[in-house]
């Protein structure tokens, strides 16, 4: 706890610190600051704390502190008024919606995120209650810190009223304004996000040697079974998950240089609307690695628009042809051109890779969740090995965006993966982390380590579906 004191002539300190105050304009939240928000709010710990408390402004002054450290300015009323009218909207649409349908009301964007975290439980009041005098004056005063400098004493501007502060400092003193003696206590607080062990709870060596002993073992791989020469890997993921970012990432560390040979970008639906097989290769003029990476429309979370379920079966057995076009209403069908019917095991599926961005985890809706259990399901009963990509590792964790290398050794990450592992019902060794190239123009070794380590586990899963094709063939031989 830190303690500052400073003494005030009578009168013409707090005069001078409220004639100091600056009105600024309100700034609107943009889509990714909101979706930072409720990602923050959503965390069952931070949920519970402002679901249960009558006064909780010490939660949202955490809140603002998260978003800070996230790299957003906003101080605790802000983050509470912004809850507030969230909620608010919720409660509004969800009744809408429960006597007029889901599908007859103007879609609201943040309605999926908001019922993931109080769709199953009741939204509480309590926090939108009006809090006792004492911490009405207070908030603007101390927690918004909205005086500016006077007699040494210095802190940030906020969007405040100057005459209302007149009238909160006469609340806080009973109109006696002579104050001759103030305390300010600081308390500290180090956000999860910026939270990280001494001993990082994965070994992964940061090099350039280690980059291309990686880069070699992807390329000398082989197959267990000599009738295929390439692993093929299915990516599957929300949209804006960053599945073809991942391609790109991965072409671009064997090219030297960033590449965007795939469609990628940010959009509200799906940008790849067609299933891709792309085959990297081993620079400019070099050969294909023994890995092909199959891309993927997104999965939505509503019905009817997305990857179709259905149709992932068919990739996973090897009957769709590349360059196929989804089509979201119907799935692909027998009769349809190019569809394989008798596809050889080259052509099949070998590992699922679910590509999931780290700062949706924690608001991912129910719908989608659904989704991801039912296409588990399809790849278990076909005995394809499934592990998780988790993206934008650097955007969910300013500790991680300061240097990538605190990856394992971030208390969020490790967090986050945790979650996914409970989410998916996957085990904790089937996540592993890594950064897309989308703004870069140059390579960066901790990167390309990340990447690089990612597609290892790709193949060693691969090998795991080759071992399991090798024993169901050696003992049919057996039974002849």
């Amino acid at each position: 706890m830190n303690q500052t004191r400073h003494l005030w002539k009578p009168a013409e300190g707090i005069d001078c610190a409220l004639k100091a105050m600056e009105v600024v304009s309100w700034v609107p939240w943009s889509n990714s600051e909101v979706q930072t928000f409720l990602c923050l709010v959503g965390q069952e710990r931070i949920h519970r704390d402002l679901d249960g408390a009558t006064r909780n402004e010490k939660t949202f002054r955490e809140v603002s502190q998260l978003m800070a450290a996230h790299g957003y300015q906003r101080t605790s009323r802000q983050c509470r008024d912004k809850l507030k009218k969230m909620r608010s909207d919720y409660r509004t649409i969800k009744k809408n919606r429960e006597r007029s349908g889901p599908n007859s009301l103007k879609h609201w964007k943040w309605f999926e995120q908001m019922d993931a975290i109080y769709g199953k439980r009741p939204v509480s009041i309590k926090m939108e209650s009006g809090l006792d005098s004492t911490t009405a004056v207070l908030d603007p005063m101390m927690d918004n810190k909205c005086f500016s400098s006077c007699d040494g004493f210095s802190t940030t501007s906020h969007l405040v009223n100057g005459s209302d502060n007149k009238s909160a400092a006469a609340a806080m003193h009973a109109s006696d304004l002579n104050l001759t003696h103030c305390e300010v206590y600081q308390v500290v607080v180090t956000p999860k996000e910026m939270t990280k062990i001494e001993n990082p709870w994965r070994t992964l060596i940061w090099n350039p040697e280690k980059r291309t002993e990686l880069m070699e073992s992807i390329k000398t791989y082989k197959p267990t079974v000599s009738s295929v020469s390439q692993a093929r890997v299915l990516f599957i993921g929300p949209v804006g998950a960053g599945k073809s970012s991942f391609f790109n990432s991965i072409n671009s560390v064997f090219r030297g240089h960033v590449t965007s040979q795939a469609i990628a970008g940010y959009s509200s639906s799906s940008l790849t609307t067609q299933f891709r097989t792309y085959s990297v290769k081993a620079g400019r003029e070099g050969k294909p690695l023994p890995i092909i990476l199959c891309d993927t429309m997104g999965l939505e979370d509503s019905k009817g628009a997305g990857l179709d379920v259905d149709d992932i079966s068919s990739i996973l057995k090897g009957h769709m042809p590349d360059r196929y076009q989804f089509n979201p209403s119907e799935p692909l069908h027998p009769d349809a051109s190019g569809y394989r019917k008798t596809p050889d095991l080259k052509e099949k599926i070998h590992c699922v890779s679910y590509i999931l961005d780290a700062t949706k985890v924690c608001i991912m809706p129910a719908n989608l969740a659904e989704k991801l259990e039912a296409i588990r399901k399809k790849a278990n009963l076909l005995g394809v090995p499934q592990l998780v990509v988790l993206t934008k590792v650097d955007e969910a964790c300013p500790l991680v965006k300061e240097n990538l290398t605190n990856i394992y050794r971030s208390v969020y990450i490790k967090e986050i993966m945790q979650e996914v592992s409970s989410k998916l019902g996957m085990p904790l060794s089937c996540i592993v982390p890594v950064r897309n190239y989308v703004e870069e123009l140059d390579l960066d070794l901790n990167s390309d380590v990340l990447l690089l380590s990612a597609v290892i586990q790709m193949l060693r899963f691969a090998d795991n579906y080759f071992d399991e094709i090798s024993d169901q063939l050696g003992n049919l031989r057996t039974k002849e």
